[in-house]
C-alpha cells in the first residue's frame, strides 16, 4: 500500500479520510482490517505483514471507535512502517510506542480468556431458552413506547441497507405518535432528524478481541444487564433486529410480558458461513438464533423466500409477516436537490457535467454484484469502442467493503480511465444527493453461490425508485417482482419515446455481462424513455414501498396474532412539581412554557411547590394551579434539607404519586417516585480556573449524582447532555435517562419584511458567564470591522459573572471597538424577540451548552446562525447553522463574512433555520415529559 495508511476495523467515511488528509497535509489510504482476505488467522497476519507504510494512523473519530483501539495498536506492529500515530476526535496526533501495543496485547489476551470462560454459560442459557415455552404476551396498541434493540457490532459503519432500514422503521413507528427507545452499541446519526426517538448507546466492552464472536457474547451480556434495569412501563412491544448470538431481546420480552417482534433478514449463521468469516462456534450461534425464533411473537421477513425458509424450520405461518423493504419519500425526493447542488457534486468528484452517470450504491458484498457491473463496463468498451467514447457514460461506485479492492483492480486493468469513479463510503444523509446527480441506477445482484434461493430485498432498490431514476437490475428473486413490467433489452422499442405504464427500468439475467452492458447502452441512448421510466418507478414506490407500508404490515400482524391488552381506564395522576430552584433564567422560562401544557392534560393533576421569595412571580405563572409555599432558604439548605424532608413530606400529604424536579437536584429518598431534569452541565467546571467556582461545580456534580441515584427517571435536554452526565457519573449507560428537547415560543417569528433588518448587525443572546465565550464574538467583530466598518454586535443578557463581564468590557476598550459593541443587559422575552427580528446574523460562540435555547429562538426568527461546533449546538441546529471551531475568532469572522457577502447563502440558511425550528415545540416537550412522568409511576 505504501504512503500514509489509516488502519481501521471497519471502513471509514470518505469525508473523514478527506478531513484527515487535509489535517496532516498528505493523502491517506484506508487499510480495513475486517476486509483483509485470508482463510485463517495465519493468512490474515501474513497479509498484514506484507503491507508497508511510512506512517500508520490509528483513528478514533468518536466513542464508537474506542473499543477497537487496543486491537488496532496490536495490529499496528505487523505492517512495515516508520511510526504510528493515534488520531483524536479533533484530529490531534499523538505518537504511539511499542510499549502501548504490548500493553494492549496483554489486556486483549486477558479479555479473550474471560470471554472464553463465558461461552459455556452462554451455551447453557441458549439451551434453556430452546426448551422454555414462549411466554404469553398482550399487545397494547395505545402504549406510548416501543423498545428497538439493534445489537450487531458494526459500530462506526454508518452506511448500508441496515442503516436505511433502521431509520425507516423507526421513523414510521414514531409517525404513529409512539415514542421509540432505540438501544444499540453505537451512535445513530441516521436518527438525528427523527422526532420521538430516544437513543441509548450501550457501548461495547472496552477492547474488541479476536475471535470476534467473543465480543458478541460479551456484548449481549452487557446488553442484558442494561435491559434488566428497565421496569414495566407503557411498552407496546420489543423490536429486535436479529443479530448473531444475541438473545437480550428475548429476556426483555419475557420479563416484561410484552410481545417480541423479530426482524429476520436471513440466517446470520448462514450469512457468516457463505458471505463472511467462518464462525468458531457455529452451534452456539445457531442455538441463539433458534431461541430468538422460538420466542418471537411475530417474525417480520422481507421476502417470500425467507417466509418459506422459516416455515421449513418449523415456524408457524401465522407468526410470520412478509413485506418488502421500503424507502423514505421525504429523504429520497428527486425535487429536493437542484441543478446547482448536483452539478457541484459532479464537479467535486471530477465527473463531467454532461456525462451520463450510472451509479451503484452498496457495501461491495459478494451478493451486490459490483464486480459484475465493472465487467459489463469493460465489455462495453471492448465491443462498442466508438460508441463508448461518444456516449460519455460514466460509472460511479458509492460505498466500500470487502470486494472493493477486487473491483478497483479489475477496472484499473482496463483502458477505460476517466469513465469510472469510486466515491467511497458516504454518510446516509448524503446518499440522496448522489442519486439525484445520477441518470441511471444499477442493482446488479448475483445469485447465492451455494445455489440456494435468493432471499434479499435490497433497500437501495426502493431508494433508487423513490428518486425517480430507472434501474438496470438483475432478474432475481424479489427484484424481479418489485420491477414487474420492466422489460429485457431485446423487448424494448428501438426508437426513443415514453416508457409504457409499469416500465420502471430494465431487467437482465444475473451475471450476464452482455445483457447488462446492453441495458446500460440502451438507457444512455434513449433519454426520453429513461426519464419517463424513472417517473414510473417513483409512482410505484410511493404506492407500495414506503416504510409506512412496511410498519403498517407489522402492526396489522401484531393485532392479528397477539391478544389485545385490556383497555386502560382513564384516571388522573397527581404530580408535585418541585420548583424551589426556579428563581430566574432558563428554569423560569422552562416552567412558564411547560406548566400550562401539563396543566391542560386530563390525566394529570398538577401541584406546585415554591419558596416565599418566588411567590409573586409564580402566582402569575401558576394561574389556578394549587401553589404550596415553603420558607425561603439559602441554596445549600434548600438542597440538603428542604428537598430531602419538607418536599417529600408535602408530596405524601397531598397524595402525589410522583415528584418532578426540573433542576439537577431532587429528593434522594422519601417514598414518592422522583423524576429529575438534568440541565446544568458540569463541563463548566473544567474550563474554570477560579478556585471558588471549581469548588461550586464539584458540589453541583456530587449533589446531582446523589439526586440521580434516588430517582426513577432522569430527563436530559439533549443527547449531548445525556452523554455528558453519563461520563460525569462514571457509568456507560442507564435506561432511566430520557432525552426530551426544549421547545420554542411562537413569539419568536421572522419579521414581515427582511428589509427591516439592520445590515451587518450581529446579535448574541445569553446571560454573561465564562462558558459563553463571548470574547470570541468580540474578537470576530474587531476582525470584521476592517472590511465592514459598519459592523456592530449587541449582547443581550444579564452579567451574572461580574469578573468575566469586567474582562469583556476591558477587551472591548483595548480593541478600540467600544462604538461597535453594546451590552444591553437583561431583556424581556418580547424585547429579545424584537432584537432577533432586527439583526442580520446571530452568533453563538458558547463552549458549553446542554441545549441552547437562543439557537432555536434565532432560527425561529429567520435569523441565520453562526455557532461553535461543539456541545449540543450541532444536535440542535443541524444543517441550519454555519459552524466555527470553538474559540477561533478568525473562523467565526470568516463564516459571518460569508453571510454578509453572499445573500443567497443568507436566505438559504434563514429558510433552513425556520424549517429546523418548526420541529421543536413546547407541546412536544410537554407530551414527552408527561409520558416519562407517568412511566415512573408504572415502574
Amino acid at each position: 500500500m505504501g504512503g500514509d495508511v489509516v488502519i481501521s476495523y471497519y471502513p471509514l467515511m470518505r469525508s473523514y479520510l478527506d478531513e484527515l488528509a487535509a489535517a496532516i497535509g498528505r493523502p491517506v489510504s484506508n487499510l480495513v482490517v475486517s476486509a483483509v482476505r485470508g482463510g485463517n488467522l495465519g493468512e490474515v497476519i501474513a497479509s498484514l505483514r506484507a503491507e508497508a507504510a511510512d506512517t500508520l494512523y490509528l483513528p478514533c473519530p468518536g466513542p464508537d471507535f474506542e473499543p477497537f483501539m487496543p486491537l488496532l495498536r496490536l495490529i499496528s506492529l505487523l505492517p512495515r512502517h516508520r511510526r504510528v500515530m493515534r488520531v483524536g476526535a479533533d484530529f490531534t496526533l499523538r505518537r504511539e510506542g511499542r510499549l502501548a501495543a504490548f500493553l494492549a496485547g496483554t489486556g486483549l489476551a486477558l479479555r479473550v480468556l474471560f470471554g472464553l470462560a463465558q461461552l459455556p454459560l452462554e451455551k447453557r442459557r441458549a439451551t434453556a431458552l430452546l426448551t422454555a415455552p414462549r411466554r404469553t404476551a398482550v399487545f397494547d396498541p395505545q402504549a406510548a413506547e416501543i423498545i428497538y434493540l439493534k445489537s450487531n457490532l458494526w459500530v462506526g459503519v454508518q452506511a448500508g441497507g441496515s442503516v436505511s432500514h433502521t431509520a425507516g422503521v423507526v421513523r414510521a413507528l414514531t409517525a404513529g405518535g409512539r415514542r421509540v427507545t432505540y438501544v444499540s452499541p453505537s451512535e445513530a446519526p441516521e436518527l438525528d432528524d427523527i422526532d420521538g426517538v430516544s437513543v441509548h448507546r450501550v457501548p461495547l466492552p472496552f477492547g474488541f478481541v479476536y475471535p470476534r464472536e467473543i465480543n458478541i457474547y460479551r456484548y449481549d451480556r452487557m446488553l442484558r444487564g442494561w435491559t434488566g434495569k428497565l421496569r414495566r412501563r407503557s411498552i407496546g412491544f420489543v423490536y429486535h433486529r436479529l443479530c448473531l448470538g444475541s438473545t437480550a431481546a428475548v429476556d426483555l420480552s419475557r420479563r416484561l410480558g410484552v410481545p417480541l417482534v423479530l426482524e429476520y433478514n436471513g440466517s446470520e449463521v448462514w450469512i457468516s458461513r457463505h458471505w463472511g468469516a467462518a464462525l468458531k462456534w457455529p452451534r452456539l450461534a445457531q442455538r441463539a438464533e433458534d431461541a430468538c425464533l422460538r420466542h418471537a411473537h411475530l417474525i417480520v421477513t422481507i421476502s417470500e423466500a425467507l417466509r418459506r425458509e422459516l416455515i421449513e424450520r418449523g415456524i408457524e405461518p401465522e407468526r410470520i409477516v412478509t413485506h418488502p423493504n421500503g424507502f423514505d419519500p421525504e429523504r429520497f425526493d428527486p425535487t429536493a436537490h437542484g441543478p446547482e447542488e448536483t452539478a457541484a457534486l459532479r464537479a467535486r468528484l471530477g465527473i463531467a457535467a454532461d456525462a451520463v452517470l450510472a451509479t451503484f450504491v452498496g457495501t461491495f458484498g459478494p451478493w451486490h454484484g459490483a464486480d459484475f457491473l465493472a465487467r459489463a463496463l469493460i465489455r462495453l468498451h471492448a465491443t462498442e469502442q466508438d460508441w463508448f467514447h461518444r456516449s460519455k457514460l460514466h460509472l460511479l461506485f458509492v460505498g466500500d467493503g470487502v470486494n472493493r479492492p477486487l473491483v478497483e483492480a479489475r477496472l484499473a486493468g482496463a483502458p477505460i480511465e476517466g469513465h469510472y469513479t469510486f466515491a467511497g463510503l458516504v454518510r446516509p444523509a448524503d446518499t440522496p444527493l448522489y442519486l439525484a446527480a445520477s441518470d441511471i441506477l444499477a442493482a446488479p445482484h448475483l445469485p447465492n453461490a451455494d445455489g440456494s434461493e435468493f432471499f434479499g430485498s435490497p433497500t437501495k432498490l426502493f431508494e433508487y425508485m423513490g428518486m425517480g431514476r430507472p434501474t438496470v437490475a438483475s432478474r432475481l428473486g424479489q427484484i424481479a417482482e418489485v420491477l414487474e413490467g420492466a422489460p429485457s433489452v431485446d423487448a424494448l422499442p428501438t426508437t426513443d419515446g415514453e416508457a409504457a405504464p409499469g416500465q420502471t427500468g430494465i431487467l437482465v439475467a444475473p451475471d450476464d455481462e452482455a445483457a447488462l452492458a446492453a441495458g446500460l447502452k440502451y438507457l444512455v441512448d434513449h433519454p426520453i424513455w429513461r426519464r419517463s421510466a424513472g417517473a414510473n418507478a417513483r409512482q410505484r414506490a410511493l404506492g407500495r414501498y414506503t416504510w409506512d407500508h412496511h410498519v403498517g404490515a407489522i402492526i396489522d400482524g401484531l393485532t392479528r396474532t397477539v391478544p389485545a391488552a385490556t383497555p386502560r381506564q382513564p384516571g388522573r395522576t397527581r404530580l408535585l412539581i418541585n420548583a424551589v430552584h426556579a428563581k430566574s433564567g432558563g428554569g423560569v422560562t422552562y416552567l412558564r412554557n411547560i406548566l400550562p401544557l401539563l396543566a391542560g392534560r386530563p390525566d394529570l393533576e398538577i401541584h406546585l411547590v415554591i419558596q416565599e421569595d418566588q411567590a409573586e412571580m409564580f402566582r402569575e405563572i401558576a394561574g389556578t394551579l394549587p401553589l404550596h409555599v415553603l420558607p425561603s432558604w439559602n441554596k445549600v439548605a434548600t438542597v440538603l434539607i428542604q428537598e430531602q424532608f419538607p418536599v417529600p413530606r408535602l408530596a405524601r400529604a397531598i397524595g402525589a404519586e410522583v415528584i418532578f424536579s426540573p433542576a439537577n437536584y431532587g429528593p434522594v429518598t422519601g417514598g414518592v417516585p422522583s423524576v429529575i431534569l438534568l440541565r446544568n452541565s458540569f463541563d463548566v467546571g473544567r474550563i474554570e480556573q477560579r478556585l471558588d467556582k471549581r469548588l461550586y461545580w464539584t458540589a453541583v456534580r456530587v449533589i446531582s449524582r446523589l439526586s440521580f441515584l434516588g430517582c426513577r427517571r432522569a430527563i436530559t435536554v439533549s443527547r449531548h447532555a445525556c452523554g455528558g452526565f453519563l461520563d460525569a457519573f462514571g457509568i456507560t449507560a442507564d435506561p432511566r435517562f430520557e432525552v426530551v428537547h426544549h421547545g420554542v415560543s411562537p413569539r419568536f417569528s421572522p419579521p414581515a419584511d427582511d428589509q427591516g433588518r439592520i445590515p451587518r448587525r450581529l446579535l448574541a443572546v445569553s446571560d454573561i458567564y465564562l462558558q459563553k465565550n463571548l470574547e470570541t464574538a468580540i474578537l470576530a467583530v474587531s476582525l470584521l470591522k476592517r472590511a465592514n466598518p459598519e459592523v456592530s454586535l449587541e449582547i443581550a443578557g444579564r452579567p451574572l459573572d461580574p469578573d468575566y463581564f469586567d474582562r469583556l468590557r476591558r477587551m472591548v476598550e483595548e480593541l478600540g471597538i467600544g462604538d461597535r459593541v453594546a451590552f444591553l443587559g437583561g431583556r424581556s422575552p418580547a424585547e429579545v424577540a424584537d432584537l432577533y427580528r432586527a439583526a442580520d446574523v446571530f452568533v453563538f460562540p458558547s463552549l458549553v451548552e446542554t441545549f441552547g435555547n437562543p439557537l432555536l429562538e434565532a432560527m425561529a426568527s429567520g435569523l441565520p446562525v453562526v455557532a461553535s461546533r461543539c456541545s449540543a449546538m450541532p444536535e440542535v441546529a443541524g444543517n441550519a447553522a454555519l459552524y466555527a471551531t470553538p474559540g477561533d475568532a478568525v473562523a467565526m469572522a470568516a463564516e459571518v463574512e460569508r453571510l454578509f457577502t453572499d445573500r443567497t447563502l443568507w436566505r438559504k440558511m434563514s429558510a433552513r433555520g425556520l424549517a429546523r425550528a418548526a420541529r421543536f415545540s413546547w407541546g412536544h416537550t410537554a407530551q414527552a415529559t408527561a409520558e416519562v412522568l407517568l412511566s415512573a409511576i408504572a415502574e
